[in-house]
């Protein structure tokens, strides 16, 4: 691939790689950071990046991979001390919410890896079952109970 068939294939998709970025990552300037690295990381496979059909899918799906591995890299007790749970309210709210969210953590975690990732496609990138569907080969119907037994799953 020539840097000009780049420039107009890859470049005009970067708002969208924003916004992906943004929503998984909460944070301009991570957001910022991710999308030159998916950049970096794309011209590094310029070669063979003709053989993709769908770059908005193929690059929302590296974008939404680069993200996940920012967020693990932090462990969730940091996110905790970080005050995930709002300062103003009493501690005794406060420790309720932790407690909480760590138990949603927990559940999510058990979930079977590709319910998560379906769950995750659907609910944080609020990708519609027909994109899932692109991205994953999956029937959207497929995504769609698989997505229900998910939610299923994490109810207490």
């Amino acid at each position: 691939m020539t840097s000009a068939d780049f420039h107009s294939t890859w470049l005009p998709l970067q708002g969208r790689f924003y916004r992906v970025a943004f929503y998984l990552l909460e944070n301009e300037a991570d957001a910022k950071d991710a999308v030159q690295e998916l950049f970096l990381k794309l011209w590094g496979l310029r070669d063979h990046l003709d053989l993709i059909r769908e770059p908005a899918a193929y690059g929302s799906l590296m974008m939404r991979n680069l993200c996940l591995d920012r967020i693990r890299r932090l462990r969730p007790s940091e996110e905790l001390r970080e005050g995930m749970a709002p300062a103003k309210a009493p501690p005794d709210e406060q420790l309720e919410q932790r407690e909480e969210l760590r138990d949603v953590m927990n559940r999510i975690s058990r979930l079977p890896e590709s319910q998560r990732k379906l769950l995750t496609l659907r609910v944080i990138q609020g990708l519609s079952y027909e994109e899932i569907s692109k991205i994953t080969g999956l029937s959207p119907l497929n995504i769609r109970v698989q997505v229900s037994l998910a939610r299923k799953k994490l109810k207490p």
